[in-house]
């Protein structure tokens, strides 16, 4: 079925503000989400057959995305309204809208994929970020922390490529739990002790503490946003470059070189979103989109797709069944996680002569895949060491046109970073302190490449799988692809299988996975030490968090029936009609 006519799309309006759920119903929604790091109660598949969306974190964003649907929003439409939203009810915490997004989405009218990267752009005046403060240091001039978000930018180019709804409409859940309140949590009266002391450095950062009445935030008070409402008021009315040209992109200039930063209003009209042709390749009778050439995630996805092809681990068992299989695809996602100039000067030394740009392409798994058990970097420290989980959020629709979103959006630093910057409500992240190493790499003015990796599959030119990953970014999402895929896993199953994190240990070849207690039962983890890894037991808790979380929506390719799964322990969910 196809999209419905440009001409049609902009000729009515939605009722999408929370003051008009039931009253019952927004208060079940907010209790849950008080507990959403416990995720959803039981394992269920949720079905649509006309919308499905599904989210993290925030069963209020999910909620409203759709009711975008139900209203005769676009998937486009759904999920610009979800990943503002989540901004809101995170209290800017872990996703902002000062933060970026990365989107790949499937045109029902074209036929077309398409991706969006609105990642951090630096200054043109930054000329020495080796000097940048660490994230952590609390000396030194915070302004040169930051960079010029594309959250926004994005929303804005999403919605005038693909919306049907005015835009402004988009923004009435947002603004209405900014201005209502939201109910703090357990988890976000943690985050705010631990950053009391960086937010409280600025007049700004002490208003933002404030605003749930105290002078530290504290769980089950009322965290109101006003003068965050106020933003998304001007940016509903004025368009997303209210945050570039407009009132909040002057007053973040002056608010980031007051504290020594290099941001000048330049800097901020002349950012744009990048539409890019996605990067794909073939797996498993599929085609598998990701982000376009400036997302360095997409490569390290689809690179280990074909490399799973070419070694044949898509034949295997799936992984938690066969500790070869284990093994292997593990010792794949090391190698595609390497550092990729790294990697390519190793590659080099055994003969292969292919360039970074061939990474995503079957002749550079060919070359590649004789060599993976050559790659080896010793971790700084210990091989005990598993990657950390990012601070993200994603989201998926598929619309009863056919059209689909897979969006991750991010901070990309631990809650509301160290700055202590808040402009018009948004607290500004330290993300060129994070990212000073890739700035050094870059000219000044430069995109920031990201780790993100919304992806969707297609079969026969049309979606059958959505995803959108936080946390373990590439493993999990070739994780489910494989699974869902090539080993034609059933949804729950899959989402409920062992994490599968991976790390180089202190010695050539020596593999070390950390796995949950109880994951496996204990035959499994004596084979996976029989064939040379090192086993490092975990708490259930670390596995989750260092797993991530992913959410999908699959269409059935013979009924065209969407659907997802929701799974206790992970927060991830989901809604249909």
């Amino acid at each position: 079925m196809l999209a419905a006519p440009i001409c049609c799309r902009l000729t009515f309006g939605a009722d999408l503000s929370p003051g008009s759920w039931p009253d019952g119903e927004r208060v079940a929604l907010e209790e849950s989400e008080l507990d959403a790091y416990a995720g959803p109660k039981a394992t269920r598949v949720v079905d649509g057959s006309e919308g499905l969306v599904a989210g993290t974190m925030s069963p209020i964003a999910v909620r409203v995305g759709l009711d975008v649907l139900r209203q005769g929003g676009t998937a486009a439409d759904a999920a610009a309204a979800m990943a503002l939203t989540q901004a809101t009810t995170s209290l800017g915490s872990f996703v902002s809208h000062a933060g970026i997004l990365q989107l790949v989405y499937f045109d029902a009218t074209s036929g077309r994929v398409h991706s969006l990267d609105a990642g951090w752009a630096s200054y043109l005046g930054e000329n020495e970020p080796k000097t940048i403060p660490s994230p952590a240091s609390p000396d030194g001039d915070q302004g040169r922390k930051t960079l010029v978000p594309g959250f926004m930018a994005g929303i804005g180019a999403l919605h005038e490529r693909f919306g049907a709804l005015p835009f402004k409409e988009l923004f009435a859940p947002a603004i209405w739990y900014a201005e209502n309140g939201v109910t703090i949590s357990r988890g976000l009266a943690e985050a705010f002790r631990q950053r009391q002391k960086e937010l409280s450095r600025t007049e700004g950062g002490r208003q933002f503490l404030r605003q749930a009445g105290n002078r530290l935030p504290v769980a089950g008070g009322r965290f109101v946003q006003r003068e965050l409402a106020q933003t998304l008021r001007a940016v509903a009315h004025d368009g997303a470059r209210h945050m570039y040209s407009g009132p909040w992109g002057r007053h973040y200039v002056e608010a980031v070189r007051r504290e020594g930063g290099k941001a000048t209003i330049e800097d901020m009209e002349r950012y744009e979103p990048l539409w890019e042709e996605p990067l794909g390749t073939t797996f498993a009778g599929h085609v598998v989109f990701g982000p376009g050439r400036s997302s360095e995630g997409g490569y390290q996805a689809l690179e280990a797709l074909n490399l799973i092809e070419a070694l044949q681990i898509d034949r295997l068992p799936p992984y938690w069944q066969d500790a070869a299989s284990f093994q292997r695809l593990a010792r794949v996602l090391n190698v595609t996680d390497l550092p990729p100039n790294w990697m390519m000067d190793r590659a080099r030394t055994k003969g292969v002569t292919l360039v970074l740009a061939d990474r995503a392409s079957k002749e550079f798994a060919a070359a590649l895949a004789p060599i993976v058990g050559d790659f080896f970097v010793p971790p700084k420290k210990s091989g005990r060491t598993a990657p950390k989980s990012d601070h993200t959020a994603g989201v998926v629709v598929i619309d009863r046109h056919g059209n689909a979103a897979a969006m991750v959006h991010s901070i990309n630093t631990v809650n509301w970073g160290s700055t202590g910057i808040v402009v018009d409500g948004i607290p500004v992240a330290d993300a060129a302190a994070i990212n000073r190493d890739a700035l050094a790499a870059r000219p000044p003015g430069g995109r920031m490449p990201d780790l993100m990796v919304p992806m969707i599959v297609t079969r026969d030119d049309r979606p059958v799988l959505a995803v959108a990953i936080t946390g373990g970014v590439q493993r999990e999402t070739v994780r489910i692809i494989l699974g869902l895929i090539a080993n034609k896993v059933d949804a729950p199953t899959l989402m409920m299988a062992p994490p599968l994190v991976t790390v180089n240990g202190a010695r050539k070849s020596e593999l070390v996975l950390p796995v949950g207690a109880g994951a496996h039962e204990a035959g499994f983890l004596t084979r996976l030490q029989a064939l040379g890894s090192t086993v490092q037991v975990v708490t259930p808790e670390e596995a989750r968090h260092l797993r991530g979380v992913g959410v999908i929506g699959r269409i059935d390719a013979a009924t065209g029936q969407r659907s997802s799964v929701e799974v206790p322990g992970l927060f991830a969910f989901a809604a249909g009609y």
